[in-house]
């Protein structure tokens, strides 16, 4: 039974999976990856609990993609981990055993606040909807001693430790890259293939930009050129001001780059770079033309990626109106997602979208696939400002807490992008409550990361070992943090 003829959603007239049924679904499941799924349910507010499929492959590659659903029942592929943890001794009791968590409803700021102060010196965890808790941890970090000293159960969710190892989707390159040799109309899969030649990148002369083309940060005064390339996520106006969306990560390498090229080696001295004006280090550029600077971050305090990052979007203030002229929204009457409409994503199997076009008729301007990818939310994302400042602890009120805490959406795309990255800054998008009280499409956030399974062996980021890296290593999923209160307050969507 060959897996890749499967459509994502597998064996979709079913009802569902329960207890009984499961068996008779499993034998169905293809023999290769029969034993990498396992069925479970986890606890919900609303009385009926939440069933849900949990992958483990044990092949890095095969199958390429698997389902976002099974008989109508999410499929959830979790990063690497241990459970229960080896534990020495016994460990403490779940600290909540009254109170169980439904991983698949918002998760108030007094339990963030908690699980941090409870598993002290972590700087994340992911809540996905199996009710596993990721719970991330920096080098260093003594996993040994707590799970022996630290709950494995919390909420009723099942406590795991992983190391801190997401990877922003952008695309670093040189800039030569862009004057490779090959065809507009080639399909090619490798990483030459995202940027095109420099004769088909003036196309932006002739043909002004749109969403999801690429936006990329060049270094000033960098003899190797480098870039960093994210997409255009969106056209928004502020008194009739326009201005376009663009992730911060990628103006923020970019600047951290050339400081090493520069010879800056001490970590302080790199990161004061970011508390310049960042127009005095990058430029921005579409196509082959320069098209603006950096406007307004909602990311002051960004060191190195996910550091300090809250929201990952800069807004970009044009300095070439006809450029971007065209650059409007596929989606009439698109809103802001409210926060109401943003929590209870992960109590859908379907409705999350990429916004924009998929097909590469832009000579790979845009997303490069020829079918619409279809999204499973699978959880949510909760980091710890790790840049300088104090330790929050206990007696910090929730508003510093707030001011500390950044949350994303999870979620899995099948089919998977290929590669993960280059895609930072595409604008994901869902109907619901949105930001004005009116029902209707709302932007949910901007992609921004990507989790793999696994641990993935470092490379220098160029030529073929950058694009090794880039196949190693199965996705778990991509992030998108929540849109900032003042960007759904303030601006327009054009």
């Amino acid at each position: 039974m060959d897996f890749e003829i499967f459509e994502p959603h597998l064996f979709a007239e079913l009802k569902g999976c329960d207890d009984e049924n499961w068996q008779a679904i499993h034998t169905r499941l293809p023999e290769a990856w029969r034993w990498d799924v396992d069925y479970h349910t986890t606890h919900s507010n609303g009385g009926k609990d939440h069933g849900c499929c949990t992958c483990t492959p044990v092949e890095p590659d095969d199958p390429k993609n698997f389902p976002l659903t099974i008989a109508g029942t999410p499929v959830v592929l979790p990063v690497e981990h241990q459970w229960p943890p080896m534990a020495g001794v016994n460990p403490p009791p779940d600290p909540r055993p009254s109170a169980p968590i439904d991983c698949t409803s918002d998760i108030p700021l007094e339990v963030v606040r908690d699980l941090f102060l409870t598993f002290e010196g972590s700087v994340g965890f992911y809540l996905l909807i199996n009710g596993l808790l990721q719970i991330i941890v920096p080098e260093g970090f003594d996993t040994v001693w707590a799970s022996s000293h630290l709950p494995h159960k919390y909420g009723g969710l099942k406590v795991c430790y992983i190391p801190q190892t997401v990877e922003p989707t952008m695309f670093p390159s040189k800039t030569e890259t862009t004057k490779s040799k090959s065809s507009p109309g080639s399909q090619s899969s490798g990483i030459s293939s995202i940027f095109r030649p420099s004769k088909t990148s003036n196309i932006s002369l002739s043909q002004p930009l749109q969403i999801n083309d690429f936006i990329e940060a060049r270094a000033k005064s960098s003899h190797r050129k480098e870039k960093f390339a994210g997409r255009i996520g969106l056209k928004i106006t502020k008194c009739g001001d326009p201005y376009l969306v663009m992730s911060t990560h990628v103006i923020t390498e970019a600047i951290l780059a050339k400081s090493h090229i520069a010879g800056i080696f001490s970590k302080r001295d790199r990161f004061e770079k970011l508390d310049d004006n960042w127009n005095d280090h990058v430029e921005i550029w579409a196509g082959n033309e320069k098209i603006g600077t950096v406007e307004q971050t909602f990311d002051n305090e960004a060191e190195i990626y996910p550091n300090g990052f809250k929201h990952d979007i800069t807004l970009i203030k044009s300095t070439n109106p006809s450029a971007i002229k065209d650059i409007q929204s596929p989606i009439p009457n698109l809103g802001w997602l409210g926060k109401e409409s943003w929590y209870s994503l992960r109590q859908q199997t379907s409705g999350l979208k990429i916004l924009g076009p998929t097909e590469s008729h832009r000579c790979a301007k845009t997303l490069r696939t020829n079918r619409p990818s279809e999204i499973l939310v699978v959880g949510e994302g909760i980091f710890l400002n790790q840049s300088a400042g104090p330790k929050p602890t206990k007696d910090h009120d929730m508003s510093t807490w707030k001011d500390l805490v950044s949350r994303a959406v999870l979620y899995r795309v099948y089919p998977d992008f290929d590669p993960p990255n280059g895609y930072s800054g595409v604008a994901l998008y869902a109907e619901g409550m949105r930001e004005d009280g009116t029902e209707g499409p709302g932007v949910v956030g901007f992609q921004s990361f990507v989790q793999r399974s696994g641990h993935v062996q470092n490379f220098e980021m160029e030529g073929g070992a950058l694009e090794k890296r880039l196949k190693l290593g199965r996705v778990a999923f991509y992030g998108a943090f929540q849109v900032p209160e003042g960007l759904r307050k303030e601006f327009g969507i054009v």
